[in-house]
């Protein structure tokens, strides 16, 4: 069940203008997330920066949300100077970003969340290419269970034969790109009493986005950072 609700500061809050602009942040985040247990959005801008569709602050706050598949079991998003087109919003018609947005974020996540997001084609895919050279071409990931361990992540596969792979996280960050290190991927098949250890890889990010921190422990994943919302040029 979603519940969404909306709060903006009773100082600069005006009235049907706030409420228009509400509804419509509402409506888009929906239209983001395929289900979230809550979903609050907070807001502040003067009259003046309103009518121009001009939001200098919106702060979302979601819990149990699914974002393309993806279990999330916190999220907290800090947007600013954000510019909508207010005009064609009066007029019945769908939010649109008119200019990138900067976004922070911190992202929380447990072991039984990212076991479920393991149904995500954009997870399974991801976990191919990253541990491509490593984990079987064919492998089978239906069934496969995902657990933190101190500070290493541990992924098991169920399907024969069963495949145990573990690899510690690391943020990565200099002046050209933000960067996540597998470090020491190590993987043992079913039956076997040792296992082979690889050399650490590197997973670069897109540019706009920068992971300024990422920590496991006890069974939880922490992540913090930034992103760029884009304009689609379509719209």
């Amino acid at each position: 069940m979603t519940v969404l609700t909306s709060r903006s500061d009773p100082k600069t809050s005006k009235g049907s203008l706030s409420s228009i602009l509400s509804a419509a942040v509402q409506l888009w985040l929906r239209s983001q997330v395929e289900q979230a247990e809550t979903l609050t959005l907070e807001f502040s801008g003067k009259n003046r920066q309103l009518l121009r569709g001009e939001i200098p602050s919106i702060q979302v706050k979601a819990q149990a949300a699914v974002y393309q598949g993806l279990h999330l079991r916190q999220v907290a998003l800090e947007a600013g100077s954000v510019r909508l087109n207010l005009r064609q919003i009066l007029q019945g018609k769908p939010l649109r970003l008119l200019q990138p947005v900067p976004v922070q974020l911190a992202v929380q996540l447990q072991e039984d969340d990212l076991t479920a997001s393991l149904a995500s084609p954009l997870l399974q895919g991801a976990i191919r290419e990253t541990f491509q050279g490593i984990l079987p071409v064919d492998i089978d990931l239906t069934g496969a269970t995902i657990q933190l361990k101190g500070d290493r992540l541990h992924l098991f596969t169920s399907s024969p034969p069963g495949y145990h792979l573990s690899t510690g996280l690391q943020v990565n960050a200099n002046d050209e790109a933000t960067q996540i290190s597998l470090e020491t991927p190590q993987l043992r098949q079913q039956g076997q009493s040792s296992h082979q250890t690889f050399p650490s890889r590197q997973i670069p990010l897109d540019a706009t986005v920068s992971i300024e921190a990422l920590t496991c422990y006890q069974g939880v994943l922490n992540l913090s950072g930034s992103l760029q919302l884009t304009v689609n040029s379509n719209e």
